[in-house]
């Protein structure tokens, strides 16, 4: 059985990345039941100009964005625009840089098919090959995701996402900020095959150290009155400690500057005013209209063109 197949890729001046992963994806999917494919590439505003000659024969279209976005914005409008405007069995999302192997593609389209397209399934990282301080970060990150979520998250973009739950995705207003933490939190079916990271083609990433810690915002940020209502909790508790520490320090008779504690229970007594206040804010914005990326993606086209 033959499957049509439709890759997305945001791309910022990331073109010599493009032009030797095409030719990958070419050399990987061709031989195989997904050779009708497509790749859209989400140009997020680039300031270098795309030689089409290197894209001849493959079936390429390109989206130039009419703003810089951001690669999360990018994959949600290129998910957007193919749930819209084509009709595809399943669709990858994947970034132009090589580090998503192409050859890992015919693995996740397979682990699709095998359930029978009722799952997205995602690439996770078995192996790291960034910094020794890169590393003990994105460990302590994972932590505080999971302290202030109560969800793990330990996959990227690299993903497949069956025609059935297309829509259901292009519908969750939380990709528009982060993609995978937007499918973790809509409750949609999704699980991950660990799969090795590649070496970028060419060139240097784009992300530095503070666009991961965006990057990593922008997940948690999903989950705001999760987090919210967490940050409340921990705050009572550590109240009703400290508390519970004075009440022992006046039964024993120790000797503490009265001061002192008017200055630690106004410091406690701040922060749980302030999460308090984050709480409300948050649950007043919910009854707000959403963003959906499936219906307002469009707004943020400025052409599109096939190669």
């Amino acid at each position: 059985m033959s499957y049509k197949i439709a890759i997305v890729t945001p791309l910022f001046n990331d073109w010599d990345c493009l032009y030797q992963l095409v030719e990958e994806i070419r050399t990987v999917l061709s031989p195989t039941q997904y050779s009708n494919y497509r790749i859209v590439v989400v140009d997020d505003c680039s300031s270098l100009e795309v030689e089409k000659e290197k894209l001849a024969g493959h079936p390429v279209e390109i989206i130039h964005l009419n703003k810089n976005l951001g690669h999360q914005k990018s994959i949600a409008i290129g998910i957007s625009y193919l749930n819209k405007s084509s009709d595809q069995d399943l669709v990858v999302v994947m970034d132009v840089d090589g580090e998503d192997k192409p050859e890992h593609l015919l693995i996740l389209l397979n682990e699709v098919i095998k359930s029978n397209a009722n799952e997205i399934v995602f690439a996770r990282r078995t192996k790291r090959k960034e910094s020794f301080f890169f590393k003990i970060f994105y460990k302590i990150y994972k932590f505080i995701f999971v302290f202030l979520t109560g969800k793990v998250i330990n996959f990227g973009n690299y993903s497949v996402i069956p025609k059935k739950l297309l829509d259901k995705v292009a519908h969750i207003s939380d990709i528009w900020n982060h993609y995978p933490g937007g499918v973790i939190r809509s409750r949609l079916l999704y699980r991950s095959v660990g799969l090795e990271r590649g070496e970028r083609y060419t060139g240097k990433s784009k992300m530095n150290y503070t666009s991961l810690v965006i990057h990593g915002l922008s997940a948690v940020a999903v989950y705001i009155d999760t987090v919210s209502v967490r940050l409340l909790i921990a705050v009572s508790l550590l109240i009703l400690t400290a508390i519970l520490g004075v009440s022992l320090v006046f039964l024993f008779h120790y000797s503490f500057p009265f001061w002192g504690l008017l200055l630690f229970f106004g410091i406690l007594m701040q922060a749980f005013l302030s999460t308090l206040i984050l709480v409300f804010t948050v649950l007043s914005y919910r009854v707000n209209f959403n963003f959906l990326p499936a219906v307002h993606f469009q707004d943020y086209i400025q052409a599109i063109e096939k190669i």
